[in-house]
């Protein structure tokens, strides 16, 4: 059975007993949506791959510590999420904003394209830089919640088990959030 074939859990076991490569299906597995939520928890910091690196490091670490009855997303976005608290304990100070754009896009659009609209492309790129102000200003307990659920487009019932929570509090969050992001645009219009 290949890698791509085989369960999070079973790869996670596999890795637990030695096989590198099972551990290299699940970084390439959670690399890109583990370092968006870690990108957006850190408000844009340019230390967000150190912070995934050491999340990664540290799974690969405990592996022997994970529970294969239990959901994979589950554990390592726990472990993301205690690094991010840790880099935040370590750095007094956050930069910049994030802006959701896959990976290998481009960071401005290509001029010479002349298919583009490059002022539309800008005005929803400030439009999508004030929605992701405003994300970064929530209160913490709501931002998490809510880049979870929403933006990660995670269940309930793993971002309550990721943030330690129950799922009626990030329900209740995730509400406070959205109302909260609501009011603030309707301020801007």
């Amino acid at each position: 059975m290949h890698n791509t074939e085989r369960t999070d859990a079973e790869l996670a076991v596999a890795a637990a007993g030695g096989e590198e490569r099972a551990f290299t299906e699940l970084m390439r597995r959670y690399k890109e949506p583990l370092y968006r939520y870690v990108y957006r928890s850190m408000r844009g910091s340019e230390d967000a791959y150190d912070v995934l690196q050491d999340a990664f490091t540290a799974a690969w670490r405990s592996l022997d510590r994970y529970d294969p009855s239990r959901k994979f997303s589950t554990w390592i976005y726990h472990i993301a999420l205690n690094k991010i608290r840790d880099h935040g304990r370590k750095r007094a100070v956050r930069s910049f904003f994030f802006q959701a754009a896959p990976l290998e896009s481009p960071d401005r659009p290509d001029i010479a394209d002349q298919s583009q609209n490059v002022q539309d492309d800008y005005e929803r790129r400030d439009e999508l830089n004030r929605v992701s102000e405003l994300v970064d200003a929530l209160p913490e307990k709501l931002k998490q919640a809510f880049t979870l659920q929403v933006l990660q487009d995670m269940p309930q019932t793993e971002v309550a088990e990721i943030l330690g929570v129950s799922v009626k509090a990030v329900e209740t969050r995730v509400y406070r959030a959205r109302k909260t992001l609501q009011e603030e645009l309707d301020k801007l219009d």
